[in-house]
């Protein structure tokens, strides 16, 4: 053990020595025995003088030591003067069985032995059968104490700075070898499709929703609609109602119901019934009770599945961080000092044709410092539950721009009502990629950013008035993944280009994307562009 653990015990040390000193010092004066002042007074030097080697830098297995070889020669010589000093024996064992564990108890027991017999055999007189006793008795009640002591320490959770990380190890593991069990795998999203469907099958429902909830806000998870352009945010104010109160509602052709499991909330599910549908109140809400019960397990891996999303989320925004912050601190600045090398060198150029090639080199020194400040950029950026996908997405635009000189429009168009965190991170990485390929392979005059979310349907389409896709590069991947990003939550992405009408990035989610509807979009286009095309 350390220092760290006589701090952590300090206070329980310190009591144990006041204790022991204030009992012994009682039995002198109350026997008046004169002779063992200066007994009671070397005790209480000894334990200041300990306490406050083991405050400073001191080894602690030497200050142990020495505190147990001073009690140990101060029992030898006062024994037959004041029994009770010996009482101060069962003290070095208890306290260095809270430092050391039982091997500090061992050796402050060897120790002090060793210290008593060595001043005792100095002595003429030897002691007597009654006096061997009571240091035998404080000898072996001082192994009792620390060998408490040590299993009192043996129980308590260690302070270490890794223990985090084996005990998350271990549940990491465990995961992963849970994980192939699944048999419905952990996507929130497959999980709260599955119950719609069944509470479709149960009730004749035109529109249905399902609402969990994600930083303190009630969030729509997924709809499931029987007709093109129903609303369905006119439920959410029934959904915050059942989410706190957990009771079933019925309001006219409108109903709602808590999703539980073990009693706890996990999701509101809202829905209109078809028009013709006349509803009796109360059977509805017995149907819905019902519902809700065989809900039930469907629930749980829901909630387990959101949990699997957020821990996810949470540790890719970290990773994404981190890197932002080395990228930021190391290459970015290495590669600005290379500049400023370069810099020197172009002012003692011996020849034209050599100033050339340095002013070359230092330009593309320029273009990479601006790459790594764009990935930098693009790695902080993200949605949160204090900044809207909107805003997330024009903070980076503005970034962009700033950056390469392009003029970056935004137009946003949100609701109240927002998207699910992963959602928005992924549509928040579809927007950065687009505009990302826009700035560096279009050669566009303008880029224009479109977003509209009404939840928990979305689009967001970049455009640019640029030289439209071009062939791409064998190691170039950044369609694809924004393809695979629109897929993991239920988007579809599209992709069109010309030379002449440049290129448009499309992305659209829940009923827009069911629907295939997309919002009218003003190109950026000059007007003889648009009649060239």
């Amino acid at each position: 053990m350390s220092l760290r653990a006589e701090r952590q015990h300090a206070g329980l040390i310190n009591g144990s020595r006041a204790f022991v000193l204030l009992a012994v010092g009682v039995s002198i004066l109350w026997s008046r025995e004169v002779d063992a002042l200066g007994g009671l007074f070397s005790l209480a030097t000894t334990w200041v003088a300990a306490s406050w080697l083991m405050r400073t830098a001191t080894p602690v297995m030497l200050a142990c030591l020495a505190e147990a070889c001073l009690m140990g020669m101060i029992a030898g010589l006062f024994y037959d003067v004041a029994p009770a000093l010996l009482a101060g024996l069962a003290v070095p064992p208890f306290v260095h069985g809270l430092v050391r564990s039982v091997r500090g108890v061992t050796e402050s027991l060897a120790a002090q032995t060793i210290a008593m017999a060595a001043v005792m055999a100095l002595r003429s007189d030897a002691p007597s059968v009654s006096q061997v006793a009571d240091i035998f008795t404080w000898v072996v009640t001082g192994l009792g104490l620390g060998l408490v002591a040590s299993f009192f320490v043996s129980t308590l959770p260690q302070d270490d700075s890794s223990a985090a990380y084996r005990e998350a190890r271990l549940l990491i593991t465990e995961l992963n070898d849970l994980s192939a069990k699944l048999q419905g795998g952990l996507d929130p999203m497959s999980m709260g499709g599955t119950i719609l469907e069944e509470v479709s099958e149960e009730l004749p429902l035109e529109v249905v929703v399902l609402h969990v909830q994600r930083d303190s806000v009630l969030l729509p998870l997924v709809t499931r609609s029987s007709a093109d352009g129903v609303d369905s945010d006119d439920n959410d104010e029934m959904a915050n109602a059942v989410w706190h109160d957990g009771k079933p509602r019925v309001l006219g052709n409108d109903v709602a119901f808590q999703v539980t499991s073990s009693g706890t909330p996990i999701a509101v599910v809202t829905g209109r019934l078809a028009p013709h549908v006349d509803p009796d109140p109360t059977q509805v809400i017995a149907q819905l009770d019902a519902l809700a019960t065989r809900l039930a397990p469907k629930a749980l891996r829901l909630d387990t599945a959101q949990l699997f999303t957020a821990f996810r989320d949470a540790a890719m925004s970290d990773e994404r961080r981190r890197l932002a912050r080395e990228m930021h601190d190391g290459v970015a600045q290495d590669i600005a000092s290379m500049g400023y090398v370069v810099d020197a060198l172009i002012g003692a150029a011996a020849s034209p044709a050599q100033e050339a090639a340095l002013q070359q080199l230092r330009a593309m020194i320029t273009s990479v410092v601006g790459e790594v400040r764009r990935s930098v950029m693009t790695l902080r950026t993200q949605a949160g539950s204090s900044e809207s996908l909107g805003a997330a997405i024009a903070t980076l635009a503005r970034h962009l721009s700033d950056v390469s000189g392009i003029p970056i429009k935004v137009t946003v168009d949100e609701r109240t009502s927002r998207l699910r965190h992963e959602v928005e991170a992924e549509l928040l990485r579809i927007a950065q990629e687009a505009m990302n390929n826009a700035v560096k392979h279009s050669a566009a005059q303008l880029i224009d950013v479109h977003c509209r979310v009404q939840a928990p349907a979305a689009e967001i389409v970049v455009s640019d008035d640029g030289q439209g896709l071009q062939t791409g590069r064998h190691d170039s991947h950044g369609l694809s993944i924004m393809k695979e990003r629109a897929a993991l939550i239920g988007g579809i992405l599209e992709v069109s280009s010309s030379p002449v009408r440049g290129t448009r990035v499309s992305v659209r989610l829940g009923q827009l994307a069911e629907a295939g509807l997309s919002m009218p979009l003003t190109h950026p286009r000059t007007e003889k562009d648009a009649i060239d095309a």
